[in-house]
């Protein structure tokens, strides 16, 4: 760069800070100094003219309508400047096409014709968007006197450069009407790939504004930032993970959204609608007298999130279609009674359960809940299965099959063959215990609680929590079935062993007793499996005889043919023995077992 121009630069850099240093617009001289250093780099990446890009960088704000009487105003004070500056008049008319054709204008701007007025458009725009995008335009929204956002103030789709000048808008409505545009209005390809990642930024932020805006409101259908008011269904997920599916699978209906009714209702006390508060501290208290202190404010931001969305929602799902997404879970089945019984008499809900239509479309596929299924597959069972409204009927069904469940007053329930059933809260111990015998956490010998646990989820069709298991390991623990070493704090911090019992058999607890009769089933299935293995064993060897064996005569042969038999035999007449007394014991362990049960404390 010649020492004239970097006089210039340099003349410029002082003639815009004391333009700009004091504007609260979001058009500050920090605003000029970003979109200077891109414009330099990006005019050395596309081979332009760097001063012409520097220069009108530090301009181009300066000239602005926003921040002059007029735009013609402020295209004469940058003229003058850049005379008295002593600019050649060539670099002048660049300068000043530049700066006086870079403008958004409602989207109604001029083309650029030159390489370096594309390149300090493109710079401007980055700085328009990304995080930083985001802070100046609720700092211009504040400097202009514009809300943050109203729901009531519409969207502009289509503006002249006045309209987009003078009329009315919000910070908020300014991401759709500019922002999110500006990434396909890049002119470089440079500047097309930084803009990506910033348009990423401007997508979340509006996904995360529109959520928070959703909290508590019982009008956010009306109100969206996002869908304003053009909602045509709603789908229902009773968890995040399908609710991440089916945004997924959406993604091409912007009229579909997701609203996810969390808190699996598996577990704790049933909520009772009618009296919310005082069944939400109930609920909360059984949780925090039970489960590990781990994670306990995760637990009740979880169980306050999804208190926000029961309270506020069902009402507004009254206005609208919606399918709600129910598979062969507990706690999915238990979200659509509950659901039901807090829209009565909806005139267009529908029920897909896609892991029975999974099922019966893929015999050989199966799923514990729509939780584990992909996005692609939930599309499949969209595209394939019919959606049939649930009639008057069949929701008056669900609503009293939910309140049967309140009635019950349980804690715990599955679902049994299709129904859902309240059980004791010792309903997995067994399996706890097993998972223990199987694992070899025995005879003094330890297992971390978390593979316990991991070992009980994943071996069964549960969908209960692994909170609620390691609640249960540490009842185990309390009532003497397990004992454990390390720190009780959280499942990963300790590790677990069957106790045998060493009190009198009268003295034993219910935990304790179950832990005999596990291990006492666990040795006579085994013992069972090894009499049946070994019975088809010994019938081939019944077969076989030393002439079978194809050896050719000889005096060798002769001798060996003559002890393999030999050994056959005395074989076939000691087994027979001793199949006898393993079928005895397993008698004796089937008594043992009635005995155990019969004299044992019913729950």
């Amino acid at each position: 760069m010649k020492s004239t121009h970097s006089q210039i630069i340099q003349q410029a850099q002082d003639f815009t800070r004391s333009v700009l240093e004091q504007d609260s617009s979001g058009h500050d001289w920090w605003h000029i100094l970003r979109v200077t250093r891109i414009a330099r780099i990006l005019a050395y990446l596309e081979d332009a003219n760097v001063y012409i890009c520097e220069l009108s960088a530090l301009l181009h704000d300066v000239a602005d309508e926003k921040l002059n009487e007029s735009k013609e105003a402020g295209y004469e004070r940058v003229q003058h400047w850049l005379k008295q500056a002593g600019v050649e008049a060539s670099d002048q008319e660049l300068v000043l096409e530049i700066i006086s054709t870079m403008s958004f204008s409602g989207g109604t701007g001029s083309a650029m014709r030159t390489l370096e007025g594309r390149i300090v458009q493109d710079a401007d725009r980055l700085d328009a968007i990304g995080v930083i995008g985001i802070a100046r335009t609720f700092a211009y929204s504040g400097w202009k006197g514009q809300s943050m956002y109203d729901p009531f103030i519409p969207l502009r789709e289509h503006m002249t450069r006045e309209e987009y000048r003078k009329g009315q808008s919000t910070a908020i409505n300014h991401f759709y009407e500019k922002l999110l545009k500006l990434k396909d209005k890049m002119n470089t390809e440079s500047a097309r790939l930084l803009a990506d990642g910033k348009h990423q930024s401007l997508e979340l932020f509006l996904q995360l504004f529109d959520k928070e805006w959703a909290m508590g409101n019982e009008a956010y259908l009306h109100e969206s930032p996002m869908h304003r008011r053009n909602v045509s269904r709603v789908h229902i997920a009773f968890d995040d993970s399908t609710a991440g599916s089916l945004k997924m699978m959406l993604r091409s209906k912007p009229g579909e959204i997701v609203v996810t009714l969390g808190d699996n209702l598996m577990v704790g006390p049933l909520p009772k609608d009618h009296d919310f508060s005082r069944s939400f501290s109930t609920r909360n208290k059984w949780f925090q007298e039970r489960y590990s202190i781990a994670y306990a404010d995760d637990r009740k931001l979880t169980m306050l999130q999804a208190a926000f969305d029961w309270l506020t929602w069902p009402q507004q799902l009254k206005e609208v279609p919606c399918l709600v997404w129910a598979g062969d879970s507990a706690s999915e089945q238990l979200g659509l009674r509950r659901l039901l019984s807090l829209i009565p008499d909806h005139l267009d809900v529908r029920l897909v359960n896609a892991t029975s239509i999974h099922r019966q479309q893929d015999p050989n596929s199966w799923y514990r809940g729509t939780f584990e299924m992909t996005s692609d597959k939930l599309q499949n069972v969209l595209d394939t299965a019919e959606q049939v409204p649930l009639s008057p009927q069949d929701q008056a069904g669900y609503r009293a099959d939910w309140q049967r469940l309140v009635n019950d007053d349980g804690f715990l329930r599955v679902l049994q063959a299709g129904v859902l059933r309240t059980v004791p809260e010792s309903y997995y111990d067994a399996g706890i215990l097993q998972a223990a015998y199987r694992l070899e956490a025995r005879h003094g010998f330890f297992k971390k609680s978390a593979r316990i646990i991991g070992e009980v989820i994943g071996m069964g069709d549960l969908t209960v929590s692994d909170s609620f298991i390691e609640y249960r390991v540490r009842h185990l623990i309390q009532k003497g079935a397990l004992t454990y070493n390390g720190e009780l704090t959280a499942m990963r911090n300790y590790s677990v062993s069957l106790v045998d019992a060493s009190t009198p058999e009268e003295q034993w607890s219910n935990e304790q007793r179950l832990a005999k009769a596990v291990k006492v089933k666990t040795l006579l299935h085994e013992l069972m499996e090894i009499n049946h293995v070994e019975r088809g064993l010994m019938e081939e060897i019944r077969q076989l005889d030393a002439e079978s064996l194809g050896l050719s005569v000889s005096f060798n042969q002769e001798a060996l043919k003559s002890s393999i038999q030999s050994q056959i035999d005395g074989l076939l007449s000691s087994y027979q023995h001793h199949q006898e007394q393993r079928v005895s014991l397993m008698g004796s362990l089937e008594r043992l077992l009635t005995q155990i049960d019969e004299t044992g404390p019913k729950e």
